[in-house]
């Protein structure tokens, strides 16, 4: 089943045309239609502070917060959630959740409530297309396209699916993860290197799997540092995954400071230290994302850790910076052709800037969207233009680096939770809905959604 769907163009009432036409005065256009509350109308309406940013980072990794099905008015409603909540984070072993579980239930009563109606903003238009794939129970973090399809993995289903981009149609393959049946390989991120192959990191497995689309055959790498888990690859200006010159691949663990390097030939895995963040435990600073500059130097970010660095895999040192603020959250940076990063503060909204060449922060820009939190920041090879996810928004932004300027592009369902953005060589843009768990979205179809994003 495919639906076709398409952000509305603005008009104006027939009625204001015929009064004008007899008039001779301009058209006038209609108000607006009211917005619905959204996650970030939720967020931006909470008290700004060190314990709002601390909320944020504890619980938009995985959701939305506010809306649609995150609703709770009393202390008891919000005791009931936090312990379950926490009782899941301790389960994946993800140490998200810092803060103290009764204070935080009390912050929320008092402060958290759903404003009457949603922030109106000016949106550009595009033509947007939804692809169902898996069932609506399962969890995808990740697409990604190759091979004329677009690509999900399900973190708890243990299967690969591929949509075909023109008809819709759907392919699974059951994906050879090591852990026992009926449970999660934890399965990541997707994404490709610059040969076509497809490669997924997986969290509870502790593996990394390449993927041929051609030949529909895995190979899987198995000897990471147990309990670390894998978590990124470290992608490239283009946004491919990058390897090293001697065919190496990078990646992150969510829950150790290192990072480690594969050699896809040998399956050699060797490890490489971060600086210690001494004031936390090493699972909760969530060394998170990394990019490689043009010389081969890997620039991660730390979320809880709240600092972003550089490791030289030349002299295998590292060293590290805090971000401007406290508690921002540097999330999935990208880079530029310029060394120039792009960083995502996931609980503040903000983009800071930093050019690698200069060593120095150049700018620190801010949504549009009051309230909005960025997960991700992806670079267009074609175009060189940034997308970033309106993760808390229901949007996506194409932000010009020349120019700094954003544009909102309104995905159309409640609870779009948005982790990364994926590039066609036809122009189109391509994302899925990721939220944990997936039902936070309303969705079109009962089961899990790859969105294809058509600028006019």
């Amino acid at each position: 089943m495919r639906r076709d769907r398409w952000l509305p163009p603005f008009s104006f009432p027939l009625v204001s045309l015929l009064l004008a036409a007899c008039s001779g005065a301009p058209p006038v256009p209609a108000p607006a239609p009211a917005e619905p509350p959204r996650s970030s109308d939720y967020i931006a309406a909470l008290p700004e502070g060190e314990i709002r940013r601390q909320v944020i980072l504890g619980c938009t990794p995985c959701h939305q917060l506010g809306t649609p099905a995150a609703h709770k008015q009393t202390l008891e409603e919000w005791r009931a959630a936090i312990a379950r909540m926490k009782q899941i984070d301790d389960h994946l072993d993800l140490a998200l959740i810092q803060l103290e579980a009764e204070p935080l239930a009390q912050w929320l009563a008092k402060h958290a409530r759903m404003p009457a109606q949603g922030r109106t903003v000016q949106t550009a238009s595009a033509d947007i297309r939804e692809y169902p794939a898996g069932p609506k129970s399962g969890f995808y973090h990740d697409m990604a396209l190759a091979g004329g399809k677009a690509w999900l993995a399900d973190y708890f289903g243990n299967k690969l699916y591929g949509i075909d981009t023109g008809t819709g149609t759907v392919e699974s393959y059951d994906i050879p993860v090591n852990v026992p049946a009926g449970k999660p390989g934890g399965a990541h991120q997707i994404d490709t290197t610059r040969d076509g192959m497809l490669w997924i990191t997986f969290t509870k497995s502790e593996q990394v799997m390449r993927f041929d689309p051609r030949t529909k055959t895995f190979r899987v790498y198995d000897g990471f540092e147990k309990g670390g888990n894998v978590q990124y690859f470290v992608v490239d200006a283009d946004r491919n995954v990058y390897q090293d010159e001697r065919g190496g691949i990078w990646m992150t663990h969510f829950s150790r400071e290192i990072l480690s390097r594969l050699d896809p030939k040998t399956g050699k895995i060797t490890v490489h230290k971060t600086p210690r963040t001494a004031h936390m435990k090493e699972k909760g600073v969530h060394l998170y994302a990394a990019v490689a500059d043009s010389k081969g130097r890997l620039w991660y970010t730390e979320t809880h850790g709240n600092r972003f660095g550089m490791l030289d895999p030349r002299t295998d040192k590292a060293w590290e910076v805090d971000m401007p603020e406290k508690y921002v959250g540097p999330k999935r940076l990208a880079i530029d052709k310029d060394d120039v990063l792009w960083i995502p503060e996931l609980a503040t909204g903000k983009i800071t800037v930093y050019d690698t060449r200069r060593r120095k922060i150049v700018d620190r820009l801010t949504l549009p969207i009051p309230g909005d939190f960025p997960y991700a920041i992806r670079r267009n090879p074609h175009t060189g233009d940034l997308w970033v996810t309106g993760s808390g928004s229901d949007s996506l932004y194409r932000l010009d680096p020349k120019t700094k300027k954003i544009a909102i592009y309104r995905l159309p369902r409640t609870g779009a939770y948005t982790r990364t953005v994926s590039f066609a060589e036809n122009g189109d843009i391509w994302t899925n809905y990721a939220s944990f768990p997936n039902t936070h979205t309303r969705m079109p179809f009962e089961a899990g959604v790859v969105v294809r994003l058509r600028p006019r």
